[in-house]
């Protein structure tokens, strides 16, 4: 998806309280309803046995979104070629964090997801009747293509629809059944929309997906859908084109007209844990470090040493709120340690 628009640029901001995570209606009744699907971010420790689970409060959809706000819809002012970035407020912030923190507390232990639904409650088999917007988990190194991507592009439709409608029961019970002992706080009695989920071996996370990080139980047939922290993932719509169950999925990146959207979430050296969503602005880029070094305190983009930061380089003036690890585009993940050698070596060389 491709659209033209206004510079939009997010830094660090507080999410808006929510009180239960929305499943969209892509009907004609839901749209006019403005019953649109939330994104949601889950972070999951399986040894541990805890989740953490937040509404973001963003709204996206891609079926008949001109019925609706564009200005807060993440299909269309997050796939502008003037680029778009936001940084949320960390994580730690939220005290059901901290309770997620006090029992997990490795964090190469934690894998994490960004995911919205939509379904049709005529009927999810159909042409866009279930939607699913999604990450994905990316382990290929540079230059290779990922075997779960292959996997995402033949997913069938009707596996799809099937494993969206499951989810869609399980986010009916986070927002309403996450109460007792196995929760430490309700999910709907939560100013910040979020809940943690312990003590139980089939928490929340653990009720939806499989340890594969699929939707359901384990399948081949299904692409895994979690990255480890640390790392980012492309963001992709999933959408149904006919009731042909046996029909591959259409796929479709979140992107601009040179660039790919992209989820990262890091952890700083103080141990606050990021969210992002950046997408790099279809623009010409520096040929000099000097133009770079420009570019980033101007915009967010560091093409120079081929990584892309969320944050400023150590040493730079720019201010965002606090030191944020860098979490490179997936693409770049092979090349992590070299570009940010590269970018070191440089900024040593310009305070020479």
């Amino acid at each position: 998806m491709k659209k033209l628009g206004a510079l939009a640029f997010a830094a660090i901001a507080s999410t808006t309280s929510h009180a239960a995570i929305s499943v969209g209606d892509p009907s004609a009744d839901g749209v006019k309803a403005g019953t649109y699907p939330e994104l949601f971010l889950v972070v999951w420790d399986q040894s541990n046995n805890i989740s953490y689970t937040r509404d973001l409060g963003i709204s996206v959809y891609s079926d008949n979104y001109a019925l609706g706000d564009t200005s807060t819809n993440l299909f269309v002012y997050g796939q502008q070629d003037t680029g778009y970035q936001k940084i949320f407020s960390p994580l730690n912030t939220d005290p059901n964090f901290q309770t997620f923190l006090a029992t997990s507390t490795d964090a190469t232990k934690q894998i994490w997801a960004v995911m919205g639904l939509a379904v049709d409650p005529n009927g999810g088999l159909a042409a866009n009747g279930t939607s699913l917007y999604t990450t994905a988990q990316h382990t290929a190194p540079t230059g290779t293509l990922d075997a779960n991507y292959t996997t995402l592009m033949n997913w069938l439709q009707g596996d799809m629809a099937n494993q969206v409608g499951l989810l869609q029961q399980n986010v009916g019970d986070w927002n309403s059944k996450c109460t007792g002992t196995d929760c430490t706080t309700k999910f709907t009695e939560n100013l910040s929309g979020t809940y943690t989920k312990v003590n139980n071996p089939l928490q929340y996370a653990g009720a939806a997906y499989a340890s594969t990080g699929v939707l359901g139980a384990a399948n081949l047939s299904r692409p895994a859908l979690f990255n480890s922290v640390n790392q980012s993932s492309w963001f992709y719509s999933i959408t149904l084109t006919s009731d042909t169950d046996t029909a591959p999925v259409l796929v479709d990146e979140f992107d601009n007209t040179k660039h790919d959207a992209y989820w990262g979430l890091g952890v700083d050296s103080s141990g606050n844990y990021i969210l992002s969503y950046t997408l790099e602005a279809s623009i010409t880029q520096a040929t000099t470090a000097a133009g770079s070094l420009l570019r980033l305190r101007t915009d967010f983009a560091a093409s120079y040493g081929r990584t892309r930061l969320i944050a400023a380089p150590v040493g730079d003036t720019l201010n965002l709120g606090g030191s944020v690890t860098a979490v490179p585009e997936p693409a770049t993940w092979g090349l992590m340690g070299l570009g940010l050698a590269v970018v070191a070596g440089c900024a040593r060389r310009r305070r020479a």
